[in-house]
Formats: structure tokens, C-alpha cells, sequence
């Protein structure tokens, strides 16, 4: 996956995030969507009907419930969280407040690599789906058998993200009232997850919780007047 993303983005492309970049989005997109339609065909889906439709995903999983199969929704690759200037209106000040927007190609294959890293989740990129301008981009990922009589909890995701470090985002600072409660940060390596809401996340049969599909953002050193800078950067180079 990062080297998928290094091919689209560039060895050396910079982390996007806050206000200071809006300007440079639309071409830095402009050239990953070309990059990305060189890249390798994935496979194709095992029905030609998706098991499931999300807000970011087709999800196809195959018959012998052994792979999970996502393609980006058409023209998007997930979301990112960002750092804007939105004025308040209590107070008619403009204030910083982090919020979502569109993610690049890049930046979605960084948050698998970025979720397979920290959390053990394997995910596999398996190409690009369609000819296009704007083609789709497709991951697998093992299928979590659960007992749905005992789903993960809100509860469950606390103390699961509290166990790897996170603290939750206040909400003050949080433009999007569906992630309130759901935000986490981790100071030590600059990684905010959001989206960890109970559905997102498996309780395999032995009642391991599994994140299956998180957003993930990574805070550069300097980069956020909302967060705590990061003590270090979660390196590219590094991830197992």
C-alpha cells in the first residue's frame, strides 16, 4: 500500500493538512487521479452486485464468507479529517475546528497501511477498478466471523482505543456532530482516528475486538492550532 502510494503521490509528497494547503488540493489530486489510472486492474468482484453498500465502500464478500472485498464509491476515496477556519457564530470569531473532506488516492492507501500497522488489520490493495478519469480503488481484507448476539459496543471501542494509547477528541473542537464521541487521538505518533463507532469494528468468536474501517488523518509536526503537536510523526518507512 505505501508503495502503491509513493507511485501516486511521489517519494517525497507532503502531508495535507490545515487551511495553508487548500490552494495546492485540486492540482495534487488532479495528478494522483492520472497516476492512478496506471496503475495495475484489480481483480474483479466475486458478484457483480455488492453484499452491502456504505457511505464510503461496495462491499462484496465472496461465498465462502473467507474475504471482504471494498471499492471506493465512485469519484471518492474515502474521507480524511482536515483543519479549517469556520467562523463561530456565538461568537462572530473565526475559529479552527477540524472537520472531513475528501480524501486523495494517497491518502486513503495510507490509512490502511496506518490501520494494518498499529492495529494488526490485514488489508491487501488490490488495484484500481475501471478505466476512468476518476477510477476506483479496491482493498481485501480477511472476513470476521461474530456472534451478533454479542456485537462491540461503544464501550468495547473506549477502552479498545484507550488500550492503544488514543485520547478522546472534545467535541468543541470537532465540526461534525456524528463524530462527536468517536474522535481519538494519539499524541505520540500524530495519528487521529475518527469514525470509531461499535459498527465499525468486529468482536471475533474468541471476543477479540477488530477495527475493520476507520478514518484515519496524520497530524505533521507544526501542522494543527486544535491538537496537541505531535511528540513524532508516524513514518512512511516504517510501518511492518
Amino acid at each position: 500500500m505505501l508503495a502503491a502510494a509513493a507511485r501516486i503521490c511521489g517519494e517525497n509528497a507532503p502531508v495535507y493538512f490545515g487551511p495553508e494547503w487548500k490552494r495546492q488540493f485540486a492540482s495534487a489530486r488532479e495528478g494522483q487521479l492520472k497516476a492512478l489510472s496506471l496503475e495495475q486492474a484489480a481483480n474483479p468482484p466475486p458478484s457483480p452486485l455488492p453484499t452491502f453498500t456504505g457511505g464510503e465502500h461496495l462491499v462484496f464478500e465472496d461465498e465462502t464468507k473467507t474475504t471482504v472485498l471494498k471499492h471506493t464509491l465512485p469519484g471518492f476515496y474515502g474521507r480524511t479529517v482536515d483543519e479549517s477556519v469556520l467562523l463561530d457564530a456565538r461568537t462572530f470569531q473565526n475559529r479552527r475546528v477540524l472537520t472531513f473532506r475528501g480524501a486523495l488516492p494517497s491518502e486513503y492507501l495510507r490509512r490502511w497501511a496506518v490501520l494494518q500497522d498499529i492495529f494488526g488489520l490485514p488489508t491487501v490493495y488490490q488495484g484500481k477498478v475501471g478505466d476512468g478519469p476518476e477510477p476506483q480503488m479496491a482493498v481485501a481484507q480477511p472476513y470476521i466471523e461474530q456472534d451478533d448476539s454479542d456485537p462491540p459496543t461503544l464501550a468495547d471501542v473506549a477502552a479498545f482505543m484507550q488500550a492503544y494509547g488514543f485520547t478522546k477528541i472534545p467535541p468543541h473542537v470537532l465540526a461534525v456532530p456524528e463524530v462527536t464521541d468517536v474522535t481519538w487521538y494519539r499524541q505520540s505518533d500524530g495519528i487521529l482516528v475518527t469514525d470509531a463507532h461499535a459498527r465499525n469494528f468486529r468482536k471475533d468468536l474468541d471476543g477479540v475486538i477488530i477495527p475493520i474501517d476507520l478514518v484515519v488523518t496524520l497530524i505533521p509536526k507544526g501542522g494543527s492550532q486544535v491538537l496537541p503537536d505531535p511528540t513524532d510523526v508516524w513514518r512512511f518507512d516504517s510501518a511492518s
